[in-house]
């Protein structure tokens, strides 16, 4: 019986992986076509036209230009921590289970053996996940903060310029 019940509880963890919702096109909305928003070719500059508040969204070109080898650590952290939470560890603790069990074992020992190994894998892709996850959420904060267009903001800036000290009243 507690066999049975322990594989229901499995089978339900590979459910996981669709109750994992992706937001689609993370950044903002475009109110105007992509025509407007021009990229240079080295990547590095982005030029929004902003009359009519068009932008680039975050998307994986803006990511590997903008924030390069640190953008991929943190997709491919985000991804082995999914793949190991929602794939590797239903299924090495099911076949855990299944392989003690053919052996003879005690029937105790066997769910001790399962849960031991997917515990141990959800004790290092959990933390894996979360990571690139926070990775990420810092990477499109930061590109918010520092592209994105202010439509209805006004501010006053003190700084250098090339010919000393100058004031600018952005809005």
């Amino acid at each position: 019986m507690l066999k049975k019940l322990f594989i229901a509880a499995i089978a339900a963890l590979c459910v996981a992986p669709s109750l994992h919702a992706q937001i689609a096109g993370q950044g903002w909305p475009q109110r105007q076509s992509q025509e407007q928003i021009s990229i240079d070719p080295s990547g590095q500059n982005i030029t929004i036209d902003k009359n009519t508040y068009a932008w680039r969204p975050f998307d994986r070109v803006v990511g590997y230009s903008l924030y390069g080898s640190r953008y991929r650590k943190a997709l491919v952290s985000k991804g082995w921590g999914i793949f190991l939470s929602c794939v590797a560890a239903p299924v090495a603790a099911v076949g855990t289970a299944f392989a003690l069990d053919s052996w003879t074992i005690r029937e105790e020992w066997c769910l001790a053996g399962a849960a031991l190994v997917g515990g141990g894998i959800l004790a290092v892709s959990i933390p894996m996940w979360s990571r690139g996850q926070k990775e990420l959420d810092w990477m499109l904060d930061d590109y918010v903060q520092r592209f994105g267009p202010k439509p209805y903001s006004a501010s006053l800036k003190l700084g250098p310029t090339y010919n000393g000290m100058g004031l600018a009243l952005n809005f």
